[in-house]
């Protein structure tokens, strides 16, 4: 009815004079806590869990009877019994075949536990090892309940918990405590070593004298003690182990009771707050109430809000009378405008009969030309249609606005100034504030620079001309001027209007380049075009807006002040405008309400409004042709790749073919990710596209860095590493004599970076600091880029030898892309399983 423990790797027994029974006894028992007897088990397995071998062979043998008596007395008068009489030793094979089939105990509780067992009344035993003395260290115990259950557990010292053990003594637990028994191993006689007399002799001499070998019974009890260190070598790094994970139960505890302090405090405050704020309305209740009550307070109220009455009131009517002033100062001006206009159409038409005063007589006796007149004071036009002929470059049914036109930024203050000049503008002539009269839009294909253009002019509600620069020369001579004039005067008299002129550098270069009778044309258009934008200067009626993608090629006449004021650069959109471009024109489209439009915005860095407006097109394109309702994040992310890489080439191809392109692909991907400015992949595939052979590594970089020109030498060396890499993989795995010329595009950048590399001074030997157009210059900067292709060659075959396992080219065979979650996760598992397996197992997949 006894049971066997182990704490901590030390074994419980039940006395050394059952070495005989367990001697003899061939079958195993299995001990069960819970039901206090014993079985025997004929199973192998089970014999080979409960048996321990010598080297399993803990320091601290323990075994505790389950019917001794209670509590301290029986416990005191076993320990003077045991001392009384002398332990018998043990020979290590006793000592083995008597540990054997003990069980190890591994459930833990936490010591806080075992107060609250005892005041339940489960707690029966608490084991420790005689050699141990409670309260001074962390020490390991086991617990013994009542129902034959056994656990292990950590008891602290009185430092770290003075609470426990202040419920320790006064639950009175020393009475429970049992020492654990441990039999003593006998020590075997060791013979002394022969020619003990030679020990004065030195050290020289004791070397060439050969000691008699130890018997196996020595050696045997060496290696017994050696494990024992062992054993309590890791005894005491458990120990060490569960001390730390109390300390850290400590910590957690500690810093729980932090956090409920501090709500504490919190909600005093918040209280605090709460009755600080109503007092706070109380006293300003009262405080109202008292004004309301207080006669010089209301005389005081009535005093400012009279005044504020005078400036808001008196004082707007003497500004709008002002206005009325100018107004009608305009009209005026107007008035004599069409009257000479109508006595130049007079002239043309040979009709002199009636003056300008039988005119005004008529029209005050006729209400409908009366209205007229009202009607053309009122600034609007009215044309004669006998004898006038509709605009040829005028634009009609534009509606574009700013909220059409997204991804602006600060742009959009620039231009809504363009539109105040249109419609404050006589704010702005009267303040004296000239009026600038030529708008350039600088700026790379397709960013919007039209679009722009018609934003202003929809904005503004004037009339919009548009011609491109193209349109301006001809074969025939002077064609080119006329037309200038006849567009100028055109917006003229349809002013206020926008002229627009597409591709300003197809008329706008620089004079004297061209000869011949060409150049004179254009540079006769030329200078047609800069007297029309002097005749506009100041006066806001006509302004032109120029655009163009080559600024630094126009005429220095054309783009100085007075005739192109304002130059404003129009830039790719960012991540934030490409997003808003993105939903500008996915408006009046069937979107789904889950589309991930910042994954479409990261993957399309560096495309402009134009583009982005084609990816909705073709994601529209591919839903139509899928017979779905709506657009997702898959097809907008699959027209992006088309917009940036083409259309996927479906020409059939070998397996060895995808081996090669799998291998390429994935050389660079794995090369890539060891540097911290290319390790961003956003997916890899090995399908080709738009008529190319090879597959496609996108990698998402700074574009602050790569973009503005602000790389580092570091920054140039990973780069040139990833374009030698697939040269390197190749080379490992199919040797020297079987390289292909797969790589052969990887190796000329490569060699293009290495040989910019050193022509922009960043190698070791600052070629590019001086004068290198020199013959014995060019080849030490030739002999220096193939240095530096051989060290970032190197550094590629080391990386890919170290990583091999990440190359999972079963993945890429099957022509899916790889995105950036998958690619982590497959380089995370390589790497977790490295040199396990040889570079030709890959290919033989």
């Amino acid at each position: 009815m006894g049971f066997c423990c182990v704490l901590d790797s030390s074994t419980f027994l039940s006395s050394p004079k059952t070495l005989a029974t367990s001697q003899t006894t061939k079958t195993p028992l299995s001990i069960s806590c819970n039901s206090q007897t014993l079985e025997p088990h004929n199973d192998d397995q089970e014999a080979k869990k409960t048996g321990l071998n010598l080297l399993g062979l803990s320091a601290t043998l323990t075994v505790i009877s389950a019917s001794l008596p209670q509590p301290s007395l029986a416990a005191a008068a076993k320990v003077a019994k045991r001392s009384a009489r002398k332990a018998e030793a043990l020979s290590p094979e006793e000592l083995k075949a008597w540990s054997q089939g003990l069980p190890v105990v591994s459930e833990r509780i936490p010591y806080t536990e075992l107060l609250n067992l005892k005041l339940e009344g489960k707690l029966k035993h608490v084991i420790k090892l005689a050699s141990v003395s409670l309260r001074r260290r962390p020490e390991s115990v086991l617990v013994v309940l009542d129902d034959s259950r056994v656990f292990r557990t950590v008891l602290p010292t009185v430092e770290r918990d003075e609470k426990f053990w202040k419920g320790w003594d006064g639950l009175e637990m020393d009475s429970v405590c049992v020492n654990a028994y441990t039999p003593p191993i006998r020590k075997p006689e060791i013979p002394s070593p022969y020619l003990g007399f030679l020990s004065k002799i030195p050290l020289s001499m004791l070397a060439l004298v050969k000691t008699k070998p130890q018997s196996k019974r020595a050696l045997e009890i060496e290696r017994a003690r050696m494990e024992l260190k062992t054993r309590r070598k890791e005894e005491l790094a458990r120990a060490r182990e569960e001390r730390e994970a109390m300390e850290k139960s400590f910590k957690v505890e500690r810093k729980m009771e932090e956090k409920r302090r501090k709500k504490e405090l919190r909600k005093i405050k918040y209280e605090e707050s709460l009755r600080r704020a109503r007092r706070n309305y109380q006293d300003m209740a009262l405080m109202w109430a008292n004004l309301a009550r207080d006669q010089n307070v209301a005389t005081a109220l009535g005093f400012v809000f009279f005044f504020i009455f005078y400036r808001t009131v008196v004082f707007n009517y003497r500004k709008q009378q002002k206005d009325y002033e100018d107004r009608l100062k305009i009209e005026k001006a107007e008035a004599e405008e069409r009257k000479k206009m109508r006595e130049l159409e007079r002239e043309l038409e040979g009709d002199e009969e009636e003056g300008d005063e039988n005119d005004e007589k008529k029209g005050e006796k006729n209400a409908y030309l009366k209205m007229a007149m009202q009607f053309m004071k009122s600034g609007a036009r009215v044309r004669r249609a006998h004898s006038k002929k509709l605009p040829q470059f005028l634009e009609r049914g534009v509606d574009v606005k700013f909220s059409d036109v997204a991804g602006l930024g600060k742009i959009r203050l620039e231009l809504e100034e363009v539109v105040k000049f249109f419609t404050h503008g006589e704010m702005y002539r009267r303040r004296g504030v000239k009026i600038p009269g030529g708008i350039l839009l600088c700026g790379p294909p397709g960013v919007g620079k039209t679009l722009l253009a018609k934003a202003v002019a929809g904005e503004a509600g004037v009339n919009f001309f548009s011609i491109s620069a193209s349109q301006f020369v001809e074969i025939y001579v002077g064609v080119g001027a006329s037309r200038v004039r006849a567009l100028y005067q055109e917006a003229k008299e349809n002013a206020p209007s926008v002229v627009f002129i597409d591709e300003l550098d197809a008329v706008g270069r620089e004079r004297g380049l061209i000869k011949g009778s060409g150049g004179q044309e254009r540079d006769a258009t030329l200078n047609q075009l800069l007297v029309c934008l002097d005749g506009f200067e100041g006066k806001g009626e006509v302004i032109t807006i120029a655009a163009t993608n080559r600024p630094d090629i126009l005429d220095p006449a054309l783009v100085r002040p007075g005739r192109f004021d304002r130059k404003i650069f129009v830039p790719k959109p960012g991540i934030i405008g490409r997003i808003e471009i993105l939903k500008v024109h996915a408006r009046k489209k069937p979107m789904a309400e889950d589309v991930d439009y910042m994954a479409v915005a990261s993957m399309t860095e560096g495309m402009v409004g134009a583009e982005l407006a084609n990816i909705i097109e073709v994601a529209a394109i591919n839903m139509m042709r899928d017979g779905r309702s709506e657009i997702t994040t898959d097809d907008l992310l699959q027209a992006a790749q088309i917009e940036e890489r083409g259309t996927l080439d479906r020409k059939d191809r070998s397996t060895e073919m995808w081996r090669q392109l799998a291998l390429n692909e994935a050389s660079m991907a794995v090369v890539a990710a060891n540097f911290s400015d290319l390790k961003n992949i956003e997916f890899i595939t090995i399908s080709p596209r738009a008529g190319r052979e090879l597959g496609y590594v996108r990698v998402k970089m700074d574009h602050v860095k790569f973009n503005s020109g602000m790389l580092s030498r570091q920054s140039l060396l990973d780069h040139i590493t990833v374009q030698v890499a697939p040269r390197a993989a190749d080379e490992i795995w199919y040797g020297e004599d079987k390289l292909s010329t797969i790589w052969a595009e990887t190796g000329d950048n490569a060699r293009s970076a290495a040989r910019a590399f050193v022509l922009g001074g960043l190698s070791e030997k600052h070629h590019g600091l001086a004068d290198f157009w020199v013959a014995d210059r060019l080849n030490e900067i030739d002999l220096e880029a193939l240095r530096i292709l051989n060290m970032c060659y190197d550094r590629a075959k080391e990386v890919s030898l170290y990583a091999w396992q990440v190359f999972q080219l079963k993945l890429l065979l099957n022509r899916i892309p790889l995105h950036s979650l998958k690619i982590r996760i497959a380089i995370q598992e390589a790497f977790d399983k490295r040199h396990q397996r040889a570079p030709q197992d890959y290919l033989e997949q």
